[in-house]
């Protein structure tokens, strides 16, 4: 039996569901590492203290989850560049004997997106992010990083999409009413699902994707389930498509390197691993 020398896991309330811990122990087993990643139950109104309380354990770093971003952030003796971009961290690691928050939904997000469409292709392309919650920070700061030349956001509560183009104050970044969506929906060569909507258990996204020009891409966020109504749709409607677990594993990829100071492994692809562990209940 292997000595277990780096432990490190994800923090969220509740997180039994999170598949972190399948993906990081299955990277750990591919390059015969001596570690573990587990699931850590973390109260909200505890989780600032816990946090804290990481510098006097042998835990190497914790990702986070919601709802205690903002909470990670806050208890941090530092912050990076990408955690200041967002406001919110989903990394947490020890280095020189502080506690540093890191945020790696950027990374995570535009990486899958690079690699389907290309950054040339991505600068020509207007985008539209449907959600105006903390992923939907990422993905604006992903896409204004990416050049992108114009960029629509949406929500249900139009006030919401408005602060935060209040916030960015960029004029290629602009909102537009819930109400014209199916507009919106018609002009954008790049779209995405940055809600809840069509994740399993939760109400449908309210979008009709057929509205989408032949050849739009639509990114969905979401990976429970493996193929949503708007992905299946959208291949209907001729339209290209990309999964959130390909942001799962790109944004995990970083936070493995800081954890337990290797890179995590190319090959094999863990998406077919993680979908089987989906379908069992983990």
């Amino acid at each position: 039996m292997s000595k277990i020398t780096t432990l490190a896991g994800v923090c969220g309330w509740p997180i039994h569901h999170s598949l972190s811990p399948v993906l990081h122990n299955f990277w750990l087993k591919e390059l015969g590492l001596g570690g573990a990643y587990v699931h850590f139950a973390v109260r909200p109104d505890e989780a600032v203290r816990a946090f804290k309380s990481l510098k006097r354990t042998s835990i190497s770093g914790v990702n986070v989850t919601l709802p205690l971003k903002s909470l990670a952030y806050e208890a941090a003796d530092e912050q990076t560049p990408d955690a200041i971009k967002l406001g919110v961290s989903n990394c947490l690691y020890k280095k020189d004997g502080k506690l540093i928050a890191h945020n790696t939904d950027l990374e995570g997000f535009a990486v899958p997106l690079i690699k389907a469409m290309g950054a040339k292709t991505l600068s020509q392309t207007p985008a539209l992010i449907i959600g105006t919650g903390g992923a939907a920070r990422a993905v604006i700061g992903a896409l204004l990083a990416l050049n992108v030349p114009e960029i629509r956001i949406i929500g249900r509560t139009d006030i919401k999409a408005e602060a935060l183009v209040d916030i960015v104050n960029v004029p290629s970044f602009y909102a537009l009413p819930w109400a014209k969506r199916d507009e919106a929906v018609a002009a954008s060569g790049l779209i995405i699902n940055a809600t809840a909507g069509g994740m399993s258990g939760k109400p449908e996204l309210d979008i009709d994707i057929h509205l989408a020009e032949k050849g739009s891409f639509v990114y969905d966020l979401i990976y429970t389930p493996r193929h949503t109504r708007l992905l299946r749709e959208a291949k209907k409607a001729g339209c290209m498509t990309l999964g959130g677990l390909e942001m799962l594993i790109a944004q995990a990829r970083p936070s493995f390197r800081l954890f337990y100071g290797h890179k995590a492994p190319e090959l094999p692809d863990p998406k077919e691993m993680l979908f089987a562990a989906l379908k069992a209940g983990q």
